[in-house]
């Protein structure tokens, strides 16, 4: 029984150990990590509607108008043929043609009006097709014995150029006659690249040709 109780605390010792020199080789060096920026682009959308429901929508219309339009009557004046003088008046009548008449009416005009539902419609969006990639770079920590290469020195009456291809070879020419060892070419940008780093603005000898 104790045997195996010993066995137990040495396994988990074992794993402690592990964990503990996992963690210490993984805080020992530096780290590197991608840093990318991060371009915004607008969606394309678009409103997508339903069809919309329409229905005419009349007032009540009044009556129509209308007027009675006769011509002339024709009369005449008839009487009989026996008459009889001595006894009484002449018995005439007036006969007329049955009237002519029209009638014409005016319809009132409609007033009516579309009417429709509310309008119903959504967003329709879609990936743009012009976008900027993100652009990333691999930025690794800076250790903290980090060997610095020399220095270029520039010359008392130089003035500080930036460093391209052409300043970095008056760089290294400047150095050589200084020191009379010309540091190399990869020492030089290395000391530029950690001048950035540091919020530095890399500065190189200007070359005057």
């Amino acid at each position: 029984m104790k045997l195996t109780w010993i066995l137990f605390a040495l396994m988990a010792i074992s794993s402690l150990a592990l964990v503990f020199a996992t963690e210490v080789q993984e805080d020992c060096h530096p780290t590197c990590r991608w840093q990318c920026d991060d371009p915004i682009c607008p969606a394309q959308c678009h409103p997508v509607c339903e069809r919309p429901k329409c229905q005419v929508h009349c007032e009540e219309t009044p009556c129509a108008q209308c007027k009675v339009h006769c011509d002339k009557p024709q009369c005449n004046v008839r009487c009989p043929k026996d008459l009889c003088e001595k006894k009484d008046c002449p018995k005439c009548e007036t006969v007329c043609a049955p009237a002519q008449c029209r009638t014409s009416c005016v319809a009132p005009n409609a007033v009516c009006t579309p009417m429709c539902e509310e309008t119903k419609c959504d967003w329709k969006c879609k990936k743009p097709t012009l976008c900027p990639r993100p652009k990333c770079e691999l930025v690794c920590e800076t250790p903290k014995c980090a060997a610095k290469p020399p220095a270029a020195p520039a010359a008392a009456n130089s003035t500080c150029c930036a460093c391209n291809q052409a300043n970095l070879k008056a760089s290294l020419i400047q150095a050589g006659e200084a020191k009379g060892v010309a540091p190399s070419f990869l020492e030089l940008m290395n000391e530029v690249k950690f001048q950035e780093q540091q919020g530095q603005t890399p500065c190189c000898a200007c070359n005057k040709q």
